[in-house]
């Protein structure tokens, strides 16, 4: 072996025998898979790769290792991911999901590395991929894309399935496209794998948790309130809990209007109507419009942040709204958002104070990177990290991003900042800094250490939803687990339709929680520290596929609701969706999961299977076909639908008797 092939001409001689050690374990596993003892190959290959790193893989460890980013960016990089996969590849033969996963994806981890050291002199931003000019790198990350892909349409995660297809498809410059790459990923054209939705009617019936590290059993009731009159169909809005109650304010029921200054609330145990309360009372000659902002409680006010200094507050206790003046913590600084307004950011409350990150505004629409820290009690803001408009890449913190999701968990001591997305292509068309004909969704989580002020990125474990914005999320303190529903992705593709027509994006009606795992988190079996793991949530049926809906958790009682939100009328046609291309909801939904305190035990699984909405349509109780069925007109309210009238004739009587239904 010539350490000039691998460019390891620097290393002492110590660290060379080393390598020659990994390679050959590597080779001794590679028969080993071949001959199907895929236990004894995916030792060999981990600890090939171990010694190659010079380093255990990290099972908890942080993001960033000078172990990976020492990786020389040619043979030895695709030698070390060779190792990954082979191991990866061996737990999927075993059936360990969880484990095959988590070594696929800790190759994008080891790359991510590479190329930050590679370019620490002039950071990129995360669109910009790297790509090293070596035929074998490039195989072996689309072994790792490849291999996610078959895990996560074996368990039913449709929409991760379908990105991982698409993007695979578009990794490997054409000019190192090979035979062996084609065989493993071969292009498709109108492949079947992009007609199917997230999740897909067809499919839901079937699914069961085969890994219970990876999946849970859930439930989707439709709230049915006892007075349905009051609020209407809404987007773009805020959202909160106090003690019982679901607060709403402003949204808009199209881009064209109307735009809505009213504010609702929902007792969450009586379930009875909404509540109407004193409307926003600032002029719309300063608020033009009240869309894309967000409100967090501290203490018995609820705080609305719409990008001016001054933050409008609203008193939960003698329900009346006031202003909140502000200063700067550093007087000699101007306040960074320019027009004082900035929208789709992320914001959450912690320990008398306020975060603000990310959103975007007129002179930056691809969205920015700046993180605000407001002290509550003495009125003082202070700029912890990132600008309003980045001008250049930084590995310090998150990357320009809108419509992320985020959250406060159980420690108090981290803001969570996950996915959303750069919106590139309203860049390209205002003509600003970082424009593209596509927008970018992010495929990261980022933590903001309160005490430390840093930010880690961290890795996303387990069944994780497919990168995508616009998504529902809201910690649930009583579960101690994240819930998301939902959501937009605008670069992964969906085919559908008689026509099979053909959409560059995807709404999302998937479920999924984060949660913790005890036991063995290692592929070898060892013991490690609890894992924040993601676990696909298998519902029979779901809300219909949307985005910017809103999640809310009681924090009193651990019951999860749903609200609003909106999706594209041509991705999912309906009878009721003709007025304008974008429908939007003004229904309530309730999840419950089969987790200790989850509230799953009321839920007749085999009979929620035949009478559950699927997104926009009806599960025929007769036949199982799903379609815009008309629902039954007895006395059961609706619970049943039929798709026509033979299903009901041979359906009648066991639905008279099951649901005590009478016409």
């Amino acid at each position: 072996m010539d350490p000039k092939t691998y460019h390891l001409g620097e290393l002492s001689e110590g660290q060379f025998r080393q390598f020659q050690s990994s390679m050959l374990r590597q080779e001794s596993a590679d028969p080993l898979f071949k001959a199907k003892k895929y236990k004894d190959a995916c030792m060999n290959y981990l600890k090939a790769a171990t010694l190659m790193l010079g380093r255990e893989l990290p099972i908890n460890g942080p993001f960033y290792l000078p172990e990976y980013a020492r990786l020389a960016a040619n043979y030895e990089l695709a030698d070390t991911l060779a190792c990954l996969n082979g191991a990866a590849e061996s737990l999927l033969h075993l059936r360990q999901y969880k484990q095959a996963l988590w070594l696929a994806a800790e190759i994008e981890v080891v790359v991510r590395n590479v190329q930050m050291e590679s370019t620490r002199s002039t950071p990129c931003f995360e669109w910009f991929d790297f790509e090293v000019q070596l035929t074998e790198y490039f195989y072996e990350r689309l072994r790792a894309r490849v291999l996610q892909q078959r895990i996560f349409r074996t368990l039913g995660n449709t929409g991760a399935a379908n990105e991982r297809r698409w993007h695979s498809t578009t990794l490997t410059p054409k000019h190192l496209e090979t035979p062996e790459m084609l065989k493993i990923h071969p292009h498709i054209p109108h492949d079947p794998i992009y007609q199917l939705r997230h999740p897909d009617p067809k499919l839901v019936t079937s699914l069961t948790v085969t890994d219970p590290t990876l999946q849970v059993l859930g439930s989707w009731k439709k709230v049915a309130l006892q007075k349905g009159a009051g609020i209407t169909s809404r987007m773009g809005f805020a959202a909160f809990v106090f003690e019982g109650h679901l607060y709403v304010l402003g949204g808009e029921k199209h881009q064209t209007g109307p735009w809505y200054r009213d504010f609702w609330r929902m007792d969450l145990t009586a379930l009875d109507e909404w509540q109407p309360l004193p409307a926003y009372p600032v002029s719309s000659s300063v608020i033009k419009k009240l869309v894309g902002y967000s409100m967090v409680v501290d203490g018995d006010c609820a705080y609305l942040f719409t990008g001016r200094r001054d933050l409008d507050v609203f008193n939960l206790r003698t329900q009346s709204w006031a202003s909140l003046p502000t200063s700067l913590a550093v007087d000699s600084e101007l306040w960074p958002y320019p027009t004082n307004d900035i929208v789709d950011y992320a914001m959450q409350t912690v320990g008398g104070k306020i975060y603000i990150f990310g959103g975007s505004h007129k002179y930056s629409a691809v969205g920015c990177t700046l993180l605000m820290e407001l002290d509550v009690a003495a009125r003082r803001w202070t700029r912890l990290s990132g600008t309003a408009q980045p001008k250049t890449a930084s590995y310090d913190g998150p990357g320009p991003r809108r419509l992320a999701c985020s959250w406060v968990g159980k420690d108090r001591n981290t803001l969570f900042v996950m996915y959303g997305d750069a919106n590139r292509q309203a860049a390209c068309i205002a003509g600003q800094q970082h424009g593209a004909h596509n927008a970018y969704a992010h495929d990261d989580l980022w933590a903001w250490d309160i005490t430390r002020r840093v930010w880690d990125q961290r890795r996303l474990v387990g069944n994780t939803p497919a990168p995508r914005s616009e998504m529902a999320c809201t910690y649930n303190p009583v579960l101690d687990k994240v819930v998301t529903f939902g959501g937009y992705a605008p670069t992964a593709p969906s085919h559908f339709g008689p026509e099979n027509s053909v959409y560059v994006f995807s709404y999302y009606g998937d479920t999924f929680v984060l949660g913790t795992d005890t036991g063995p988190a290692t592929p070898n079996g060892t013991a490690a520290a609890a894992t924040p793991s993601w676990l696909h949530v298998l519902t029979r049926g779901f809300p219909t596929y949307r985005a910017q809906a809103q999640l809310a958790a009681d924090p009193a009682t651990g019951r999860t609701f749903l609200f609003g939100g909106y999706v594209n009328s041509e991705y999912v046609p309906s009878r009721s969706f003709t007025k304008h291309t974008s429908h939007v909801f003004g229904d309530m939904w309730e999840l419950r999961l089969d987790v200790p305190g989850g509230g799953f035990g009321a839920v007749d699984v085999e009979d929620e299977a035949r009478t559950a909405r699927v997104g926009p349509w009806q599960r025929c109780f007769a036949c199982g076909s799903v379609g815009p069925w008309r629902k039954c007109g007895g006395a059961c309210n609706g619970l049943a639908f039929f798709c026509d009238g033979r299903c009901l004739k041979d359906g009648w009587t066991e639905h008279k008797i099951k649901h005590k239904c009478r016409k």
